[in-house]
Protein backbone atom coordinates (compact mmCIF):
# COMPACT_ATOMS: atom_id res chain seq x y z
CA UNK A 1 0.00 0.00 0.00
CA UNK A 2 1.51 2.81 -1.02
CA UNK A 3 0.68 6.82 -1.76
CA UNK A 4 2.26 9.67 -3.72
CA UNK A 5 2.43 11.77 -0.66
CA UNK A 6 4.59 9.24 1.48
CA UNK A 7 1.79 9.55 4.07
CA UNK A 8 -0.20 6.58 5.58
CA UNK A 9 -3.95 6.06 5.02
CA UNK A 10 -6.22 7.91 7.69
CA UNK A 11 -7.56 4.81 8.43
CA UNK A 12 -3.88 3.08 9.14
CA UNK A 13 -3.14 5.92 10.89
CA UNK A 14 -6.56 6.52 12.82
CA UNK A 15 -5.54 2.66 13.47
CA UNK A 16 -1.86 3.14 14.59
CA UNK A 17 -3.00 6.25 16.61
CA UNK A 18 -5.42 4.29 18.78
CA UNK A 19 -2.79 1.37 19.12
CA UNK A 20 -0.63 4.00 20.32
CA UNK A 21 -2.71 5.56 23.27
CA UNK A 22 -4.10 2.16 24.28
CA UNK A 23 -0.16 1.39 24.64
CA UNK A 24 0.32 4.50 26.77
CA UNK A 25 -2.68 4.37 29.02
CA UNK A 26 -1.65 0.53 29.89
CA UNK A 27 1.86 1.88 30.34
CA UNK A 28 0.89 4.93 33.07
CA UNK A 29 -1.12 2.29 35.04
CA UNK A 30 1.71 -0.29 35.50
CA UNK A 31 3.87 2.86 35.89
CA UNK A 32 1.89 3.87 38.62
CA UNK A 33 1.11 0.56 39.95
CA UNK A 34 4.50 -0.60 39.95
CA UNK A 35 6.03 2.63 41.03
CA UNK A 36 3.60 2.84 44.60
CA UNK A 37 5.17 -1.07 45.36
CA UNK A 38 8.68 0.00 44.92
CA UNK A 39 8.20 2.99 46.97
CA UNK A 40 6.63 1.08 49.74
CA UNK A 41 9.43 -1.41 49.35
CA UNK A 42 11.82 1.10 49.55
CA UNK A 43 10.06 3.30 52.43
CA UNK A 44 9.96 0.34 54.83
CA UNK A 45 13.56 -0.15 54.38
CA UNK A 46 15.25 -2.22 56.60
CA UNK A 47 13.75 -4.48 59.21
CA UNK A 48 12.78 -2.54 62.12
CA UNK A 49 13.56 0.54 61.43
CA UNK A 50 10.67 2.71 61.78
CA UNK A 51 9.69 5.40 59.51
CA UNK A 52 7.86 9.25 60.52
CA UNK A 53 5.10 10.03 58.39
CA UNK A 54 3.44 14.17 58.75
CA UNK A 55 0.04 14.92 57.58
CA UNK A 56 -1.40 18.07 56.24
CA UNK A 57 -2.55 18.60 59.65
CA UNK A 58 0.85 18.72 60.95
CA UNK A 59 -0.18 14.91 63.36
CA UNK A 60 2.85 13.14 63.10
CA UNK A 61 3.02 9.11 63.26
CA UNK A 62 6.14 6.74 63.55
CA UNK A 63 5.43 2.98 62.15
CA UNK A 64 6.99 0.39 60.20
CA UNK A 65 3.46 -0.75 59.48
CA UNK A 66 2.93 -1.23 55.71
CA UNK A 67 -1.08 -0.98 56.26
CA UNK A 68 -0.61 2.33 58.51
CA UNK A 69 2.14 4.00 55.78
CA UNK A 70 -0.20 3.48 52.56
CA UNK A 71 -3.46 4.43 54.43
CA UNK A 72 -1.87 8.18 55.16
CA UNK A 73 0.03 8.59 51.88
CA UNK A 74 -1.70 11.14 49.13
CA UNK A 75 -2.07 9.18 46.53
CA UNK A 76 -3.63 10.27 43.08
CA UNK A 77 -3.53 8.11 40.36
CA UNK A 78 -6.15 5.99 39.87
CA UNK A 79 -4.39 3.06 39.30
CA UNK A 80 -2.17 3.32 42.30
CA UNK A 81 -5.58 3.49 43.85
CA UNK A 82 -6.54 -0.23 43.09
CA UNK A 83 -3.21 -1.08 44.46
CA UNK A 84 -4.33 0.48 47.62
CA UNK A 85 -7.32 -1.26 47.33
CA UNK A 86 -5.27 -4.58 47.45
CA UNK A 87 -3.67 -3.61 50.60
CA UNK A 88 -7.11 -2.42 52.57
CA UNK A 89 -8.83 -5.63 51.53
CA UNK A 90 -5.73 -7.31 52.73
CA UNK A 91 -6.02 -5.98 55.85
CA UNK A 92 -9.97 -5.71 56.25
CA UNK A 93 -10.32 -9.09 55.55
CA UNK A 94 -7.34 -11.02 56.94
CA UNK A 95 -5.71 -8.00 59.43
CA UNK A 96 -2.41 -8.80 58.38
CA UNK A 97 -0.12 -9.20 54.39
CA UNK A 98 -1.06 -5.83 53.19
CA UNK A 99 2.88 -5.11 52.50
CA UNK A 100 2.99 -8.93 50.93
CA UNK A 101 0.23 -8.08 48.56
CA UNK A 102 0.93 -4.84 47.67
CA UNK A 103 4.59 -6.08 46.68
CA UNK A 104 3.30 -9.07 44.56
CA UNK A 105 0.47 -6.88 43.04
CA UNK A 106 3.47 -4.61 41.84
CA UNK A 107 5.98 -7.09 40.52
CA UNK A 108 2.64 -9.04 38.68
CA UNK A 109 1.83 -5.71 36.90
CA UNK A 110 5.87 -5.57 36.13
CA UNK A 111 5.97 -8.96 34.75
CA UNK A 112 2.23 -8.35 32.84
CA UNK A 113 4.08 -5.09 30.94
CA UNK A 114 6.73 -7.20 29.67
CA UNK A 115 4.61 -9.48 28.75
CA UNK A 116 2.51 -6.88 26.86
CA UNK A 117 6.18 -6.41 25.21
CA UNK A 118 6.75 -9.34 23.82
CA UNK A 119 3.33 -9.54 22.24
CA UNK A 120 1.27 -11.14 24.74
CA UNK A 121 -2.48 -10.08 24.75
CA UNK A 122 -4.04 -8.53 27.58
CA UNK A 123 -6.98 -11.72 27.81
CA UNK A 124 -3.71 -14.18 27.41
CA UNK A 125 -2.50 -12.39 30.16
CA UNK A 126 -5.31 -12.53 32.26
CA UNK A 127 -5.90 -16.38 31.47
CA UNK A 128 -2.64 -16.88 32.25
CA UNK A 129 -2.49 -15.18 35.93
CA UNK A 130 -5.92 -16.91 36.19
CA UNK A 131 -4.63 -20.83 35.89
CA UNK A 132 -1.44 -19.49 37.77
CA UNK A 133 -3.83 -18.63 41.37
CA UNK A 134 -5.58 -21.76 41.05
CA UNK A 135 -2.43 -23.44 40.79
CA UNK A 136 -0.86 -21.63 43.34
CA UNK A 137 -3.93 -21.95 45.90
CA UNK A 138 -3.82 -25.95 45.50
CA UNK A 139 0.13 -25.72 46.15
CA UNK A 140 -0.29 -23.66 49.19
CA UNK A 141 -2.36 -26.02 50.51
CA UNK A 142 0.71 -28.99 49.92
CA UNK A 143 2.66 -26.40 52.19
CA UNK A 144 0.64 -26.67 55.52
CA UNK A 145 1.37 -27.18 58.33
CA UNK A 146 -1.39 -28.63 60.96
CA UNK A 147 -2.08 -26.27 63.90
CA UNK A 148 -3.12 -27.26 67.82
CA UNK A 149 -4.70 -24.95 69.73
CA UNK A 150 -3.12 -26.24 72.19
CA UNK A 151 0.24 -25.87 70.94
CA UNK A 152 1.59 -23.14 73.31
CA UNK A 153 5.08 -22.92 71.43
CA UNK A 154 3.40 -23.15 67.87
CA UNK A 155 0.84 -20.53 68.54
CA UNK A 156 3.56 -18.24 69.97
CA UNK A 157 5.52 -18.70 66.90
CA UNK A 158 2.85 -17.76 64.47
CA UNK A 159 2.68 -14.53 66.79
CA UNK A 160 6.01 -13.12 67.18
CA UNK A 161 6.50 -13.48 62.67
CA UNK A 162 3.82 -11.00 62.94
CA UNK A 163 5.68 -8.93 65.08
CA UNK A 164 8.99 -9.82 63.69
CA UNK A 165 10.78 -6.44 63.34
CA UNK A 166 8.28 -4.00 64.35
CA UNK A 167 9.13 -4.02 68.49
CA UNK A 168 11.77 -4.99 70.25
CA UNK A 169 12.67 -8.22 70.78
CA UNK A 170 11.60 -7.57 75.00
CA UNK A 171 8.61 -5.89 74.23
CA UNK A 172 7.88 -8.62 71.31
CA UNK A 173 7.96 -11.19 74.30
CA UNK A 174 5.81 -9.64 76.10
CA UNK A 175 3.00 -9.30 73.62
CA UNK A 176 3.57 -12.16 72.31
CA UNK A 177 2.70 -14.15 75.40
CA UNK A 178 -0.37 -12.02 76.75
CA UNK A 179 -2.04 -12.62 72.84
CA UNK A 180 -1.86 -16.14 73.39
CA UNK A 181 -3.15 -16.34 76.54
CA UNK A 182 -5.89 -14.42 75.73
CA UNK A 183 -6.81 -16.17 72.75
CA UNK A 184 -6.39 -19.75 74.30
CA UNK A 185 -8.72 -18.69 76.92
CA UNK A 186 -11.61 -17.84 75.13
CA UNK A 187 -10.79 -20.06 72.32
CA UNK A 188 -13.98 -22.93 71.97
CA UNK A 189 -13.86 -25.72 69.86
CA UNK A 190 -11.45 -24.21 67.35
CA UNK A 191 -13.18 -20.81 67.30
CA UNK A 192 -11.51 -17.87 68.72
CA UNK A 193 -14.39 -15.81 70.36
CA UNK A 194 -12.63 -12.24 70.24
CA UNK A 195 -15.56 -10.54 71.70
CA UNK A 196 -14.43 -11.85 75.04
CA UNK A 197 -11.49 -9.99 74.72
CA UNK A 198 -11.28 -6.33 76.15
CA UNK A 199 -8.75 -4.03 75.26
CA UNK A 200 -7.61 -1.24 77.73
CA UNK A 201 -5.10 1.31 77.31
CA UNK A 202 -3.32 2.90 80.63
CA UNK A 203 -0.86 5.49 80.10
CA UNK A 204 2.04 4.93 81.99
CA UNK A 205 4.93 2.39 82.55
CA UNK A 206 6.20 0.48 79.34
CA UNK A 207 4.44 -2.21 77.25
CA UNK A 208 6.25 -4.97 79.04
CA UNK A 209 4.17 -4.15 81.93
CA UNK A 210 0.56 -4.90 79.79
CA UNK A 211 -1.42 -7.80 81.70
CA UNK A 212 -3.70 -10.12 80.55
CA UNK A 213 -6.72 -9.70 84.10
CA UNK A 214 -9.32 -12.12 84.12
CA UNK A 215 -12.51 -10.33 83.82
CA UNK A 216 -13.42 -7.57 82.55
CA UNK A 217 -11.57 -4.13 83.56
CA UNK A 218 -13.36 -0.95 83.38
CA UNK A 219 -11.25 2.34 83.30
CA UNK A 220 -13.06 3.80 86.66
CA UNK A 221 -11.42 7.93 85.86
CA UNK A 222 -12.50 7.49 82.31
CA UNK A 223 -16.50 5.84 83.06
CA UNK A 224 -17.20 7.67 85.88
CA UNK A 225 -15.41 10.45 88.98
CA UNK A 226 -13.02 8.61 91.16
CA UNK A 227 -14.46 6.53 93.72
CA UNK A 228 -11.90 7.92 95.96
CA UNK A 229 -13.86 10.90 96.46
CA UNK A 230 -16.25 9.75 98.73
CA UNK A 231 -15.80 9.63 102.38
CA UNK A 232 -17.52 5.99 102.70
CA UNK A 233 -14.78 3.26 102.61
CA UNK A 234 -16.45 0.71 99.92
CA UNK A 235 -14.62 -2.40 99.80
CA UNK A 236 -11.69 -3.26 97.61
CA UNK A 237 -13.08 -6.81 97.11
CA UNK A 238 -16.42 -8.08 96.68
CA UNK A 239 -16.95 -11.93 96.03
CA UNK A 240 -20.40 -13.12 94.70
CA UNK A 241 -21.35 -9.50 93.63
CA UNK A 242 -24.78 -8.45 92.40
CA UNK A 243 -24.14 -6.32 89.14
CA UNK A 244 -26.79 -3.91 88.01
CA UNK A 245 -27.08 -2.20 84.82
CA UNK A 246 -28.94 0.82 84.32
CA UNK A 247 -29.05 2.84 80.67
CA UNK A 248 -30.38 6.31 82.15
CA UNK A 249 -28.98 9.35 84.52
CA UNK A 250 -29.48 8.70 88.25
CA UNK A 251 -30.62 12.24 89.08
CA UNK A 252 -33.49 14.37 89.99
CA UNK A 253 -36.02 14.66 86.72
CA UNK A 254 -37.87 17.59 85.99
CA UNK A 255 -40.04 18.74 83.54
CA UNK A 256 -38.25 20.12 79.86
CA UNK A 257 -40.42 23.09 79.69
CA UNK A 258 -39.15 24.22 83.37
CA UNK A 259 -35.62 25.98 83.58
CA UNK A 260 -35.40 27.28 86.92
CA UNK A 261 -37.25 26.54 90.11
CA UNK A 262 -38.85 29.57 92.01
CA UNK A 263 -38.39 29.68 95.78
CA UNK A 264 -40.57 32.30 97.57
CA UNK A 265 -40.23 31.48 101.21
CA UNK A 266 -37.49 29.25 103.66
CA UNK A 267 -40.54 26.40 103.98
CA UNK A 268 -40.73 26.10 100.23
CA UNK A 269 -36.83 25.47 99.81
CA UNK A 270 -36.91 23.19 102.80
CA UNK A 271 -39.70 20.82 101.16
CA UNK A 272 -37.94 21.48 97.88
CA UNK A 273 -34.53 19.58 99.78
CA UNK A 274 -36.66 17.01 101.03
CA UNK A 275 -38.58 16.40 97.83
CA UNK A 276 -34.49 16.03 96.18
CA UNK A 277 -33.72 13.69 99.43
CA UNK A 278 -36.82 11.48 98.73
CA UNK A 279 -35.99 11.18 95.29
CA UNK A 280 -31.40 10.26 95.83
CA UNK A 281 -32.44 8.06 98.94
CA UNK A 282 -35.23 6.37 96.86
CA UNK A 283 -33.08 5.55 93.87
CA UNK A 284 -29.97 4.27 96.18
CA UNK A 285 -32.51 2.26 98.24
CA UNK A 286 -33.77 0.91 95.58
CA UNK A 287 -30.70 -0.33 93.87
CA UNK A 288 -29.65 -2.05 97.13
CA UNK A 289 -32.76 -3.43 98.08
CA UNK A 290 -32.48 -5.62 95.23
CA UNK A 291 -28.99 -7.02 95.96
CA UNK A 292 -26.56 -4.97 93.82
CA UNK A 293 -23.52 -4.53 95.22
CA UNK A 294 -22.29 -2.56 91.90
CA UNK A 295 -24.52 -0.58 89.44
CA UNK A 296 -22.73 0.65 86.19
CA UNK A 297 -25.01 3.48 84.35
CA UNK A 298 -24.48 4.17 80.92
CA UNK A 299 -25.30 8.46 81.82
CA UNK A 300 -24.01 10.68 84.95
CA UNK A 301 -24.81 10.09 88.51
CA UNK A 302 -25.38 12.67 90.58
CA UNK A 303 -22.86 12.87 93.64
CA UNK A 304 -26.08 12.85 96.30
CA UNK A 305 -27.33 9.30 94.44
CA UNK A 306 -23.59 7.86 94.71
CA UNK A 307 -22.54 8.86 98.32
CA UNK A 308 -26.35 7.30 99.46
CA UNK A 309 -25.69 3.90 97.38
CA UNK A 310 -21.67 4.03 98.97
CA UNK A 311 -23.57 4.30 103.11
CA UNK A 312 -25.74 1.42 101.31
CA UNK A 313 -22.22 -0.35 100.53
CA UNK A 314 -22.97 -0.61 96.89
CA UNK A 315 -20.63 0.79 94.44
CA UNK A 316 -21.95 3.55 91.62
CA UNK A 317 -20.18 4.00 88.38
CA UNK A 318 -21.09 6.34 85.86
CA UNK A 319 -21.05 7.10 81.92
CA UNK A 320 -20.25 3.20 81.41
CA UNK A 321 -19.98 3.04 77.28
CA UNK A 322 -22.06 1.18 75.57
CA UNK A 323 -20.18 -2.07 74.23
CA UNK A 324 -19.25 -2.28 77.96
CA UNK A 325 -22.33 -2.06 78.92
CA UNK A 326 -23.61 -5.21 76.60
CA UNK A 327 -20.37 -7.24 77.28
CA UNK A 328 -21.39 -6.76 81.38
CA UNK A 329 -24.83 -7.93 80.16
CA UNK A 330 -23.73 -11.37 78.46
CA UNK A 331 -21.36 -12.21 81.20
CA UNK A 332 -23.26 -11.79 84.39
CA UNK A 333 -26.48 -12.40 83.19
CA UNK A 334 -27.35 -8.65 84.13
CA UNK A 335 -30.27 -7.34 82.15
CA UNK A 336 -30.13 -3.80 81.40
CA UNK A 337 -32.72 -1.29 81.87
CA UNK A 338 -34.04 2.14 81.26
CA UNK A 339 -35.06 3.54 84.74
CA UNK A 340 -34.59 2.71 88.29
CA UNK A 341 -37.92 2.18 88.80
CA UNK A 342 -38.03 -0.71 86.60
CA UNK A 343 -34.94 -2.16 88.73
CA UNK A 344 -36.16 -5.58 90.23
CA UNK A 345 -34.16 -8.53 91.71
CA UNK A 346 -34.17 -10.77 88.31
CA UNK A 347 -32.33 -7.86 86.31
CA UNK A 348 -29.29 -8.31 88.91
CA UNK A 349 -26.77 -10.37 87.59
CA UNK A 350 -23.71 -12.08 89.13
CA UNK A 351 -19.70 -11.77 88.98
CA UNK A 352 -17.86 -14.39 91.17
CA UNK A 353 -15.98 -11.13 92.17
CA UNK A 354 -15.41 -7.57 91.50
CA UNK A 355 -12.24 -5.98 92.32
CA UNK A 356 -11.15 -2.53 92.57
CA UNK A 357 -7.55 -1.97 91.18
CA UNK A 358 -5.17 1.00 90.68
CA UNK A 359 -2.86 0.91 88.37
CA UNK A 360 -0.52 4.21 87.22
CA UNK A 361 -3.10 5.94 89.32
CA UNK A 362 -5.47 4.90 87.66
CA UNK A 363 -8.44 2.52 89.10
CA UNK A 364 -9.99 -0.10 87.54
CA UNK A 365 -13.05 -2.01 88.53
CA UNK A 366 -12.69 -5.86 87.30
CA UNK A 367 -15.48 -7.37 86.88
CA UNK A 368 -14.05 -11.52 86.73
CA UNK A 369 -15.50 -15.47 87.62
CA UNK A 370 -19.22 -14.76 85.65
CA UNK A 371 -21.12 -17.52 85.32
CA UNK A 372 -22.61 -16.61 81.71
CA UNK A 373 -19.53 -15.68 79.55
CA UNK A 374 -15.63 -15.44 80.74
CA UNK A 375 -14.09 -12.13 79.76
CA UNK A 376 -10.54 -11.13 79.45
CA UNK A 377 -8.96 -7.94 79.24
CA UNK A 378 -5.82 -7.09 78.22
CA UNK A 379 -4.79 -3.59 79.83
CA UNK A 380 -1.70 -1.92 77.48
CA UNK A 381 0.89 0.05 79.05
CA UNK A 382 2.98 2.61 77.55
CA UNK A 383 4.99 6.14 78.18
CA UNK A 384 3.38 8.17 75.29
CA UNK A 385 0.03 8.15 73.25
CA UNK A 386 2.04 7.09 70.21
CA UNK A 387 3.68 3.75 72.61
CA UNK A 388 0.40 2.76 73.11
CA UNK A 389 -0.97 3.47 69.81
CA UNK A 390 1.47 1.17 68.70
CA UNK A 391 1.13 -1.52 70.97
CA UNK A 392 -2.58 -1.53 70.57
CA UNK A 393 -1.92 -2.47 66.73
CA UNK A 394 0.36 -4.87 66.79
CA UNK A 395 -1.73 -6.89 69.53
CA UNK A 396 -4.46 -6.70 66.79
CA UNK A 397 -2.07 -8.00 64.25
CA UNK A 398 -1.17 -11.13 66.59
CA UNK A 399 -4.30 -11.69 67.63
CA UNK A 400 -5.52 -11.92 63.44
CA UNK A 401 -2.20 -14.05 63.12
CA UNK A 402 -3.32 -16.77 65.88
CA UNK A 403 -6.95 -16.52 65.17
CA UNK A 404 -6.78 -17.65 61.71
CA UNK A 405 -3.91 -19.86 62.88
CA UNK A 406 -6.39 -21.95 64.66
CA UNK A 407 -9.87 -21.23 63.35
CA UNK A 408 -8.49 -22.91 59.67
CA UNK A 409 -6.30 -24.99 61.54
CA UNK A 410 -3.13 -24.54 59.07
CA UNK A 411 -0.16 -22.29 58.73
CA UNK A 412 2.96 -21.83 56.17
CA UNK A 413 6.00 -21.93 55.99
CA UNK A 414 7.81 -17.65 56.34
CA UNK A 415 10.83 -16.26 55.48
CA UNK A 416 10.15 -16.76 51.72
CA UNK A 417 9.67 -20.68 51.74
CA UNK A 418 6.48 -21.19 50.58
CA UNK A 419 6.79 -18.17 47.79
CA UNK A 420 9.73 -20.51 46.44
CA UNK A 421 7.53 -23.50 47.03
CA UNK A 422 4.49 -22.37 45.05
CA UNK A 423 7.12 -20.87 42.36
CA UNK A 424 9.01 -23.92 41.41
CA UNK A 425 5.22 -25.94 41.41
CA UNK A 426 4.17 -22.94 39.05
CA UNK A 427 6.97 -23.59 37.43
CA UNK A 428 6.33 -27.31 36.97
CA UNK A 429 2.99 -27.02 35.21
CA UNK A 430 3.61 -24.13 33.44
CA UNK A 431 5.95 -27.15 31.17
CA UNK A 432 2.74 -28.82 30.67
CA UNK A 433 0.80 -26.09 29.39
CA UNK A 434 0.63 -24.84 26.18
CA UNK A 435 -0.01 -22.15 24.17
CA UNK A 436 1.21 -18.18 25.13
CA UNK A 437 -0.38 -19.15 28.63
CA UNK A 438 2.67 -20.69 29.69
CA UNK A 439 4.67 -17.25 29.66
CA UNK A 440 2.15 -16.06 32.19
CA UNK A 441 1.94 -18.46 34.36
CA UNK A 442 6.18 -18.42 34.27
CA UNK A 443 6.03 -14.97 34.86
CA UNK A 444 3.29 -15.66 37.70
CA UNK A 445 6.16 -17.42 39.53
CA UNK A 446 9.19 -14.90 39.12
CA UNK A 447 6.35 -12.52 40.84
CA UNK A 448 5.63 -14.48 43.90
CA UNK A 449 9.53 -14.52 44.28
CA UNK A 450 10.19 -10.93 44.59
CA UNK A 451 8.89 -11.93 48.49
CA UNK A 452 11.89 -13.65 49.37
CA UNK A 453 13.87 -11.11 47.33
CA UNK A 454 12.72 -8.31 49.81
CA UNK A 455 13.47 -10.42 52.64
CA UNK A 456 17.10 -11.11 51.58
CA UNK A 457 17.65 -7.08 50.65
CA UNK A 458 16.10 -6.40 53.97
CA UNK A 459 18.31 -8.80 55.96
CA UNK A 460 21.66 -7.53 54.15
CA UNK A 461 22.23 -10.71 52.03
CA UNK A 462 22.66 -10.55 48.28
CA UNK A 463 18.87 -11.16 46.59
CA UNK A 464 20.46 -13.18 43.57
CA UNK A 465 22.44 -15.49 45.76
CA UNK A 466 19.80 -16.02 48.34
CA UNK A 467 17.36 -16.76 45.50
CA UNK A 468 19.39 -19.46 44.16
CA UNK A 469 20.69 -21.18 47.36
CA UNK A 470 16.85 -21.30 48.15
CA UNK A 471 15.35 -22.85 44.80
CA UNK A 472 18.87 -25.56 44.90
CA UNK A 473 17.14 -26.71 48.62
CA UNK A 474 13.56 -26.96 47.50
CA UNK A 475 15.05 -28.66 44.40
CA UNK A 476 16.11 -30.99 47.02
CA UNK A 477 12.37 -31.60 48.85
CA UNK A 478 13.15 -29.24 51.16
CA UNK A 479 10.38 -26.87 50.85
CA UNK A 480 10.69 -25.74 54.71
CA UNK A 481 13.51 -24.14 53.66
CA UNK A 482 13.61 -19.82 53.92
CA UNK A 483 15.45 -16.95 55.31
CA UNK A 484 16.16 -16.60 58.74
CA UNK A 485 16.67 -13.33 58.65
CA UNK A 486 17.90 -13.17 62.84
CA UNK A 487 20.27 -15.22 61.36
CA UNK A 488 21.33 -14.22 57.90
CA UNK A 489 20.86 -17.88 56.56
CA UNK A 490 19.10 -20.31 55.01
CA UNK A 491 17.58 -22.62 57.86
CA UNK A 492 14.08 -24.53 57.95
CA UNK A 493 11.88 -22.37 59.31
CA UNK A 494 9.27 -24.34 60.48
CA UNK A 495 11.63 -25.29 63.43
CA UNK A 496 13.01 -21.87 64.30
CA UNK A 497 9.38 -20.69 64.60
CA UNK A 498 8.74 -18.60 61.56
CA UNK A 499 5.84 -19.62 60.56
CA UNK A 500 2.56 -18.02 59.48
CA UNK A 501 -1.32 -17.99 58.48
CA UNK A 502 -2.48 -20.16 55.23
CA UNK A 503 -5.11 -17.79 54.89
CA UNK A 504 -2.63 -14.95 54.46
CA UNK A 505 -0.88 -15.95 51.29
CA UNK A 506 -4.02 -17.12 49.80
CA UNK A 507 -5.64 -13.80 50.47
CA UNK A 508 -2.63 -11.95 49.01
CA UNK A 509 -1.83 -13.59 46.06
CA UNK A 510 -5.82 -13.37 44.57
CA UNK A 511 -5.85 -10.16 45.63
CA UNK A 512 -2.49 -9.06 43.95
CA UNK A 513 -3.59 -10.86 40.62
CA UNK A 514 -6.92 -9.75 40.60
CA UNK A 515 -5.75 -5.90 40.18
CA UNK A 516 -3.46 -6.70 38.24
CA UNK A 517 -5.78 -8.37 35.33
CA UNK A 518 -7.80 -5.17 35.93
CA UNK A 519 -5.57 -2.44 35.31
CA UNK A 520 -3.61 -4.60 32.10
CA UNK A 521 -6.97 -4.85 30.73
CA UNK A 522 -7.63 -1.17 30.67
CA UNK A 523 -7.07 0.58 26.78
CA UNK A 524 -8.45 3.76 27.66
CA UNK A 525 -9.39 6.15 30.37
CA UNK A 526 -12.21 8.55 30.47
CA UNK A 527 -13.15 11.53 33.28
CA UNK A 528 -16.43 11.39 34.31
CA UNK A 529 -17.78 15.13 34.26
CA UNK A 530 -20.52 13.85 37.36
CA UNK A 531 -23.55 16.21 35.60
CA UNK A 532 -25.07 13.12 33.81
CA UNK A 533 -27.03 11.73 36.75
CA UNK A 534 -29.68 14.63 36.49
CA UNK A 535 -30.80 16.36 33.95
CA UNK A 536 -29.14 19.78 32.53
CA UNK A 537 -30.52 23.05 32.79
CA UNK A 538 -28.05 24.88 30.32
CA UNK A 539 -28.75 24.81 26.73
CA UNK A 540 -26.14 23.78 24.60
CA UNK A 541 -25.80 20.73 22.29
CA UNK A 542 -24.93 17.24 24.13
CA UNK A 543 -24.41 15.45 21.23
CA UNK A 544 -21.13 13.52 22.12
CA UNK A 545 -21.48 10.49 19.92
CA UNK A 546 -21.60 7.11 21.42
CA UNK A 547 -22.55 6.64 24.88
CA UNK A 548 -22.81 10.25 25.65
CA UNK A 549 -19.14 10.60 26.87
CA UNK A 550 -16.24 11.52 24.39
CA UNK A 551 -13.04 9.22 24.51
CA UNK A 552 -9.94 11.06 25.91
CA UNK A 553 -7.44 9.03 24.22
CA UNK A 554 -5.63 8.24 27.06
CA UNK A 555 -5.48 11.37 28.34
CA UNK A 556 -7.31 11.98 31.37
CA UNK A 557 -6.70 15.73 31.60
CA UNK A 558 -7.76 16.13 28.00
CA UNK A 559 -11.81 16.44 28.92
CA UNK A 560 -14.42 17.15 26.10
CA UNK A 561 -17.74 18.17 26.93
Amino acid sequence: MTQSTGEWPSTVLAAETERFQERDVREMNVTAGTALADAIRTTLGPRGMDKMLVGDDGKVVVTNDGASILDRMDIEHPAAREIVQVAQSQHDRIGDGTTTAVIVAGELLTEAARLTEQGLHPTTIDAGYTRAVDLALSALDECTVPVDPADTELLEAIARTAITGKWSDREATAIVELVVEAAQAVERNGTVERRRITRTTIPGGSPTDSELVAGLAIDVDASSTTLASLDVDLPRRIEDAGVALIDDQLTVEKADAITRVSVENPTQLGQFADYEADVYEGQASGIADVGADIVFCQKSIDDDVRARLARHGVIAVERTRQDEMHKLARATGAGLVKRVDELTSDHVGRAGVVERRTLADTELVVVGECPDTEQRSLILRGGTAHVIDETKRLIENCLDDVTLAIERGAVVPGGGATEVAVAARLREAADGIAGREQLAVTAFADALESIPRTLAESAGLDPIDALVALRNRHADDEWRTGLDVDGGELADVVERGVVEPATIKRHAITSAAEATTVLVGIDDMLVATGEGDGEHDHGHDHDHGRGGVEATGGYPWAVGH
